[in-house]
């Protein structure tokens, strides 16, 4: 089919190309919204006029903001520091100099660009006999100025071995909410083609601007509801952009970005000792600290018994989710290695973050430490086995101290989560540890190759795999990572452990929970549904994570799950959809009739596309009105 469309569209070039650009590739937006996805398809012809002089002057981009650098320093801050506040927060962005444009528009930048032709020239075009005659399958759309009576926008003209098939999409001017009824509807339907046989409905609700409801049913009643609340089919959709984090979860995104700069630093190191290029590792994350004062907290932090004696207390009292992410901004650390994070990631500089490394080992081989680490890192062995006095003080190489730092990270921002779902009741431990099976999926294999989300992300030893390896183990996976690096003097003892492909799996996973925390602290605020929160977690979470190498403000994650129609009854009763999709259709035995009609709070189309945008009516009228349109498409045997 894609062949022969592609034909019509290289005839089409020939004999127009110079009068009218004619493309060949995804529908516009707006017919995509007016006339339904599946009834436009994925590829189409379009004929129309370009006219980019116009359009150009009117146009307003949006640059993002600048990055700010902290003075006489190249390297951004994304840490604060605990004992200092002097945290840059606004600094935090790609680090590369992202001109991304921000639009509001519900249409693409080249949308605004296309001029629609006189209804006449386009007729005069689909009557022709080399285009009647033409050999193909899909669908030929003419983008058409609206100038007639009937303010036409597009004609279609659709090439089928069976039936001749033509479509009209017209623009219907704005009208009150409440002069849409099924009666006019149905009686502008039946003017060709007698009552409806079937009625497809889709009712949009705007929650917030990136958070819709949508209702959809199908009924073969002669004269349909246009709201069904009881029947229909309710899915949520709603789109979460990491730049437009809260100040309540910035915080723990700061978090996820620095352990992906972490990341991309040491993958950079590797990957240029690999060509040969020696230098030393770069750490771009931190403010700085003066190095006495890091010492003594060091000191302290090791040493201090009065975080033993502080017990947590629960109790029996229920927090919802918003509550529960401001206290996990200042939830109490228990683990050695945790309060460690909080501290070396304020280092300003690599050679201090090594340094700071040296003065934990010299501190946990000569004091004695209190606070033994309980996480299962290679940094808290290393202290356990410096503080049992069974290991020399190591001397850290190459992007040891940043892949240490990146894995007591991973663990500590994992536990700030699991802090966040198990205290506010979201979801059980046990589906919060649940992961995806490998891709074996061998029966005889599940048991060892099997991680839960706790163990995939706090890097702990897989469950029935044998003896958990330390210090006095040679680590295979160290020498995997030497022949991946090209290292093939590998000591018996590492320092450290990185493996590319499994730390960026750790942060994705990290950050498909994050989302997840996004999509439920929106649909706390704006909704207000417990009862669907276990199954949000349960559809979120079990979702193989995508792929994240950066994360920037344009990064997002859109989350569309189906709820019960009772559970946001209430909530929509009484209200006016923000945008309808109703479709009727009726057959006989010679012909077919589809009309559709959309209704839309706003206006999808660019207001130069056609001169009936021109004049927003809507400013007339004070109550809920719509933009209409009407496509009505029919087919008839040959």
């Amino acid at each position: 089919m894609a062949a022969n469309l592609a034909n019509i569209y290289a005839e089409l070039m020939r004999r127009y190309g110079e009068d009218y650009t004619i493309t060949y590739g995804p529908p516009p937006t707006y017919l995509g919204s007016i006339a339904g996805a599946g009834e436009v398809g994925k590829k189409i012809v379009l004929v129309f006029k370009e006219d980019r002089n116009a359009a150009a002057s009117k146009i307003k981009t949006t640059p993002t903001k600048l990055l700010q650098k902290i003075e006489g320093t190249s390297e951004l801050d994304l840490t604060g520091s605990p004992l200092k506040d002097d945290c840059i927060v606004d600094a935090i962005a790609d680090l590369s100099l992202d001109l991304q444009l921000v639009s509001s528009h519900p249409w693409k930048l080249e949308e605004e660009f296309q001029r629609g032709m006189t209804v006449d020239k386009a007729r005069g075009i689909i009557c022709t006999e080399h285009f009647q005659h033409a050999d193909g399958l899909g669908s030929v759309w003419f983008l058409c100025d609206g100038s007639d009576h009937g303010q036409t926008q597009l004609l279609q003209y659709e090439f089928n071995k069976t039936h001749f098939s033509r479509g009209i999409l017209s623009y219907q001017g704005v009208l009150p909410a409440f002069m849409v009824t099924s009666q006019s509807l149905v009686r502008q339907h039946s003017i060709a083609g007698g009552a409806p046989m079937e009625t497809s409905i889709e009712n949009r609700y705007q929650v917030n601007p990136k958070m819709t409801l949508r209702c959809s049913w199908v009924t073969s009643s002669p004269q349909p509801q246009l709201v069904n609340l009881r029947e229909c089919e309710v899915a949520l959709s709603h789109t979460f952009r990491v730049g437009d984090c809260s100040s309540l979860t910035q915080d723990f995104m700061n978090q996820l970005r620095i352990l992906v700069y972490i990341r991309e630093d040491i993958v950079s190191y590797h990957n240029d000792e690999r060509q040969g290029l020696i230098r030393d590792p770069t750490y771009r994350c931190g403010s700085g600290i003066d190095m006495d004062e890091l010492r003594d907290s060091i000191n302290k932090t090791m040493t201090d018994v009065s975080d033993l004696m502080d017990t947590y207390i629960t109790g029996a009292s229920e927090f919802d989710i918003e509550e529960v992410v401001h206290r996990a901004k200042g939830r109490r650390l228990t683990d050695l290695t945790d309060k460690l994070w909080e501290l070396l990631k304020c280092c300003g500089s690599y050679k201090d973050l090594k340094m700071a490394f040296n003065m934990l080992f010299q501190c946990a081989a000569r004091c004695n430490i209190v606070n033994t680490p309980t996480n299962k890192n290679r940094l808290a062995e290393i202290i356990t086995e410096l503080a049992n006095r069974r290991l020399a003080i190591p001397c850290l190489s190459g992007a040891e101290a940043l892949e240490l730092l990146l894995e007591v990270g991973l663990e500590k921002v994992y536990k700030d989560y699991e802090f966040i779902y198990t205290e506010s009741k979201m979801c059980s431990t046990n589906l919060l540890k649940e992961s995806s099976e490998t891709a074996d999926g061998s029966p005889q294999n599940v048991p060892q190759l099997r991680k839960s989300l706790h163990n995939a992300v706090r890097g702990d030893a897989t469950p029935g795999g044998g003896m958990r390896k330390t210090l006095l183990h040679l680590d295979a996976d160290s020498r995997a990572t030497a022949v991946k690096y090209g290292d093939d003097d590998v000591a018996g003892i590492k320092n450290s452990h990185f493996d590319e492909h499994e730390s960026m799996e750790r942060i994705s996973k990290l950050f498909q929970i994050h989302c997840t925390m996004e999509h439920l602290l929106m649909i706390h605020i704006h909704l207000n549904l417990p009862n669907v929160y276990s199954d949000v977690c349960s559809e979120l979470l079990k979702k193989t994570p995508k792929q994240v190498e950066a994360i920037d403000d344009q990064l997002s994650d859109v989350m569309d799950i189906h709820l019960a129609a009772h559970y946001v009854r209430d909530h929509l009763d009484g209200k006016e959809p923000y945008s309808r999709h109703i479709t009727m259709k009726s057959v006989n035995k010679f012909r077919e009739l589809q009309t559709t009609f959309y209704f839309n709070s706003e206006n999808i189309c660019p207001p130069q596309l056609a001169q009936c945008f021109q004049c927003d009516d809507k400013e007339l009228v004070k109550e809920r009105t719509y933009h209409s349109w009407l496509y009505r498409k029919i087919r008839t045997l040959k």
